[in-house]
């Protein structure tokens, strides 16, 4: 009985020890915790972006509730950007519109980056604007002063110690958290987006160069106290690259408010 024990032992600490050198386990543990044999992912048409494609999906459970919606691209679609920024608007299939409150994606190309309150820096990067409006209603946003841009939300309904950032015509008030002091150069974080007084959009936005280095993070950002409407909301945003070389920016791990 104890040389059997030994070798049970023996056994599962050889493949605790295996399942801790793999090299994809932070990409394993996100697929395992998005997607089953009991979920659908369903895609949406597929875009130009520089020399690739981009396109948005969404995986729901067969109980009808959203683990994971996100955009795809392709390893081309990090070259071949254009000197100036661009947006990119991206279409969900029309599964996505009946369980979530997002109607479309803004991917934006930022080509010099910016900065980000206080006082960080960003260069070059991907805005994934996860547009809780309709691309007619986004498009209609005029250009600043417009009063739109200055009224905020009530108290709640954004994060604690998010500041005002760029306002910007066709896509809203930008605000970040107000974390990132002199000298920080930042490769991710949450922007969130306001218009009229209203949270309109979700945005996870990443370097060129942190997409381009096919590194893995699923991160918990801050949430607000308070919602407009009721329905799943996602907690996390994810940055990985798949065995095939495609790059996904995501968001999961949803919650009923």
């Amino acid at each position: 009985m104890r040389l059997s024990a030994l070798y049970f032992y023996f056994i599962i600490g050889s493949a605790l020890v295996l399942s801790s050198c793999q090299k994809d386990q932070i990409l394993d543990d996100v697929k395992g915790l998005f997607k089953s044999d009991k979920d659908n992912t369903y895609k949406g048409p597929q875009v130009q972006v520089g020399n690739g494609q981009a396109n948005t999906f969404i995986t729901i459970s067969h109980s009808g509730v959203p683990k994971e919606i996100g955009v795809v691209f392709t390893e081309g679609a990090l070259s071949g950007l254009p000197t100036t920024n661009k947006i990119y608007p991206l279409e969900f299939h029309h599964k996505a519109l009946g369980v979530t409150h997002f109607k479309h994606v803004a991917l934006g190309w930022s080509a010099t980056g910016h900065g980000l309150p206080p006082s960080g820096q960003m260069g070059p990067h991907m805005d994934f604007r996860f547009f809780m409006m309709t691309q007619e209603e986004r498009l209609a946003i005029p250009a600043p002063p417009a009063p739109g841009f200055d009224d905020a939300p009530p108290p709640g309904y954004l994060p604690v110690n998010y500041a005002l950032n760029a306002a910007v015509a066709q896509i809203g008030r930008h605000w970040g958290e107000n974390i990132f002091t002199a000298g920080t150069i930042v490769n991710h974080t949450m922007i969130l987006g306001t218009w009229n007084g209203q949270l309109t959009f979700i945005n996870p936005i990443v370097t060129l160069t942190t997409l381009a280095s096919g590194a893995h993070y699923s991160v918990a950002y801050p949430q607000q106290q308070y919602f407009a409407k009721r329905g799943y909301y996602p907690t996390r945003y994810n940055i990985y690259e798949d065995d095939k070389g495609k790059h996904y920016v995501t968001l999961s791990h949803f919650v009923w408010r």
